[in-house]
Parts: structure tokens; C-alpha cells; sequence
């Protein structure tokens, strides 16, 4: 039998122990956390078979831990779970930053045991168990961040275990991932923040801007709405990445400013268009990954059930949906919703069958 303990019950921590034991019922997964309400509360939802407030306790027979505490609690985790981990124990993290974690686990551990970094790329603006969902990783980026001193069955064995709950491996240097992460994840989380201070700021100088706050808005701001010191916590650790891509995002927004001072309409045209540009080269489907997608747009009415009539009409007719976003609701009489499809064949099915049936539906970019 396979013995996994996950160090930290938040809702990385509780919904890899519900994706485990959902996947994989054979594993048994043992859970530590500070508090033993929360620990009773994993138990009951199914999350954990057993679990203590105990560190030392909850490792001794592992085979597996995860680390799924905030970054700068790790090392202190480290130092109390090392003596205790038993020879060929695996131990990763989940943790947002990898450069400094990774050097300093390595160091940390005993050489009997095997480290590796690890970033599901994935999450919730939820807090803590509550916010646990077994199918947090189906379709995830999951990234595991091997040196030169990590054993390599070791990565394998990891990985068996995080594809076995649906998400896909990228193996990247910490280096790398921590330059990459603070483009796509944390210079966003920071835009989005700084956006909402500024509205904040003129909400205290006189209401009524948050009430005509409409879904543009609430789409752009909604990660500002996480963990307020978890993320601090995350931008400090990554600040040598970051900081230069901020620089270079108040030069963007710079060189908006200008065309607005000189009413310069083309230039403003040229700015727009190049950001409408990319943005429509952002893969969809999978969180993080670069997939092949093939797309629909779909204008639908506004009305109560419109979703459900779509999936519904859909996988009647067995045609599997991959990814699904809605563009545009509530501002208008109608609405957009874009669908996904893996397979080429799956969307040219959807488009005759939705069209058949009265939708007003094309191809994304035609």
C-alpha cells in the first residue's frame, strides 16, 4: 500500500487529498494541519482516512508528502519533518515560487530522500477546506521543477500520482518557472489588485463606482479577491522576477497615457489592436498548458437555463465539450459563449447541430 501525507488542509492541500482518494481509493492519505477541527472536518468529507496535528507523526510512514503550507512556512516544516522521514520517502511542495524553495530544500533534507518541486497550476479564490474540489486538477498544468540532484524515479513516481488526477506535467527549471509564473500569474494578480485600489480610491471620495462595477470588471478583478497574505507572501518571494515586468507593465501603461494625452486616435487604434491580437493567442482549456483548441462562439439570449440547454443539447448527442467560457452576460440582451473542443471534428459536429437548432453560432475568429 501507498502512504501519502499532505502537510496543510487549504484548498490545494484538501482537494489533492479528495482528487487522491477519489482517483486512487487504494492510497491511504494521512493529513497534518494546526487544527484538529479541521482535521476532524477532512475526515467526515472524505479529504483524509487519518490525520494529526503532529508533523512528525503524520510522516514517519510515508512514502509521499506533500507540502501544501504557505512558501515561507516551508522551511520551518522542513526542519520539523526531516528527522523523521523514512529512508526513500518522496517529499514536493505546491508552492508558487520554486528557485529559492528548491535550493534551500535540497539543503535541508537528508540525502536518503528525494526532493521535487511542484506548482499545480490551479486554484480558487476560496479559503481553506471549504474551497476543496477533487476536480481542481482535471485538465491543470501541474509543473515539477527537477535539478540535477533529483532522482529521476522519483519524478516518475511523482508524476504517476498527479496524472492519475487528470493534470498534465510540464517539467520546467525552478529558474525558468519562476520567470515564467511572475508573467502569467503574479504581475496579473498584482495588475488586477492595483486596478481595484484604484476604483476603491475614488469610492471613498464618493460612492456609487463599485454599483456600476458590471462583468468586464468582475472577470478583470476577480483573482485580486484571494488570499490577501498568501499572496503577499508569494510576490515578495518572487520579487526578483517580478520586478521587472513591472517596470515594463507601467511602460505599457505609459504608452497608453500618451496616446491619451495627444489624442493620438491611431496610435490608441495600434495599442488596442495588438493587445486584441494576443489575447486571442492565449490557449484556452487547459490552465496553463498550450493545447490545440478548436472553438465556437456561441450569441445566446439572456435568459435562466441557456447553459444547461447548450451542454445538455450537446452531450445528448455524445459531442464532448473541453472547455467553456462565457464572454459576455447581463450587459446586454444577449450573451457570448465561447466553446472548446479537443478534436477538430467534435466542433464542426457542435457547430451543424447548434445551428440546427436555432443557435446563432460560427467559428471562433470568423
Amino acid at each position: 500500500m501507498t502512504y501519502i501525507t499532505i502537510i496543510g488542509l487549504g484548498v490545494i492541500g484538501g482537494s489533492l487529498g479528495k482528487a487522491i482518494k477519489a482517483n486512487q481509493p487504494q492510497i491511504k492519505v494521512t493529513g497534518v494541519d494546526v487544527s484538529m477541527e479541521i482535521i476532524a472536518e477532512a475526515q467526515r468529507s472524505g479529504v483524509i482516512d487519518c490525520g494529526t496535528d503532529q508533523a512528525a507523526a503524520g510522516v514517519e510512514n510515508a512514502d509521499l508528502i506533500f507540502l501544501a503550507v504557505p512558501v515561507a512556512a516551508m522551511p520551518d516544516t522542513c526542519r520539523k519533518i526531516a528527522p523523521f522521514l523514512k529512508e526513500g520517502a518522496i517529499v514536493t511542495d505546491v508552492g508558487s515560487t520554486k528557485e529559492k524553495i528548491v535550493g534551500l530544500m535540497e539543503e535541508m533534507l537528508p540525502n536518503t530522500v528525494s526532493f521535487i518541486g511542484g506548482h499545480p497550476m490551479a486554484g480558487s479564490e476560496k479559503w481553506g477546506l471549504h474551497g476543496a474540489n477533487e476536480l481542481l486538477f482535471e485538465n491543470a498544468a501541474y509543473i515539477l521543477t527537477p535539478t540535477n540532484n533529483t532522482d529521476l524515479e522519483a519524478v516518475d513516481t511523482v508524476k504517476g500520482i498527479i496524472e492519475s488526477l487528470g493534470a498534465k506535467i510540464i517539467l520546467l527549471s525552478p529558474a525558468e518557472h519562476d520567470r515564467k509564473v511572475a508573467a502569467v500569474s503574479h504581475l496579473p494578480h498584482l495588475a488586477a489588485s492595483a486596478l481595484v485600489n484604484t476604483i476603491g480610491a475614488l469610492e471613498e471620495r464618493g460612492h456609487g463606482y463599485f454599483m456600476l462595477a458590471a462583468g468586464g470588471f468582475r472577470d478583470t478583478t476577480r483573482i485580486a479577491a484571494g488570499n490577501s497574505e498568501m499572496w503577499s507572501d508569494i510576490l515578495r518571494q518572487n520579487g526578483e522576477a517580478l520586478l521587472p515586468l513591472v517596470t515594463q507593465f507601467i511602460e505599457s501603461l505609459q504608452e497608453f497615457e500618451q496616446a491619451l494625452r495627444k489624442q493620438d486616435s491611431a496610435r490608441l487604434l495600434q495599442l488596442l489592436t495588438s493587445a486584441r491580437n494576443w489575447r486571442e493567442n492565449v490557449p484556452t482549456g487547459l490552465k496553463g498548458m498550450l493545447p490545440q483548441l478548436f472553438e465556437l462562439n456561441v450569441t445566446v439570449p439572456d435568459r435562466p437555463g441557456v447553459i444547461a440547454e447548450l451542454s445538455n443539447l450537446l452531450g445528448n448527442n455524445h459531442i464532448n465539450i473541453t472547455d467553456i467560457e462565457i464572454q459576455r452576460v447581463r450587459e446586454q440582451d444577449e450573451g457570448t459563449i465561447r466553446l472548446g473542443f479537443s478534436e477538430e471534428k467534435w466542433r464542426d459536429q457542435a457547430l451543424k447541430l447548434l445551428h440546427n437548432n436555432g443557435f446563432d453560432v460560427k467559428k471562433s475568429g470568423v
